[in-house]
């Protein structure tokens, strides 16, 4: 019997539990679009429901590239990373589609309360104007893979 040694720096799978705790407790990621042949990624609060992944982003942002990547409606990726040590890390990748949520309605009153629960906001959320200058988002969710290394 051969043992596969790939493990320790490839990663194993990581159970949906796992995954869940990891969104739950984690709060920030990076956020991948593309655009043709143009990549586009930036770091992002976000908040998880169980189901499906919240963001926001402010109107008046120093690069409003995001906007026009997001609203063409391009498959987004949400990396989540947790990383302890070399042989101590876990990865979650998120892919799906993002949704605009308007304002004045009940899924964004969701949006605010699951970032509220376990977001890591960006002190630029406290300087916002107001809540228009806020434009949120769902990650409708396709595919998530999570991957991890956990020192014996």
């Amino acid at each position: 019997m051969t043992m596969d040694t790939t493990g320790q720096w490839m990663g194993t799978p990581m159970d949906a539990r796992t995954v869940d705790d990891l969104l739950e407790a984690h709060g920030w990621a990076v956020l991948s679009l593309a655009r043709d042949d143009e990549p586009y990624s930036i770091p992002i609060s976000f908040g998880y429901d169980s189901e499906d992944v919240y963001f926001v982003f402010l109107e008046d942002s120093p690069d409003g590239r995001k906007f026009e990547f997001i609203d063409e409606g391009a498959s987004v990726r949400l990396l989540v990373t947790d990383i302890g040590g070399r042989f101590d890390w876990q990865s979650i990748a998120v892919t799906g589609n993002a949704r605009r949520i308007d304002h004045d309605t009940d899924d964004w009153t969701h949006l605010m309360d699951t970032l509220d629960d376990n977001a890591w906001f960006s002190s630029d959320f406290e300087r916002a104007d107001s809540l228009e200058a806020m434009h949120g988002w769902r990650l409708d969710v396709d595919e998530v893979r999570g991957l991890e290394v956990k020192e014996s």
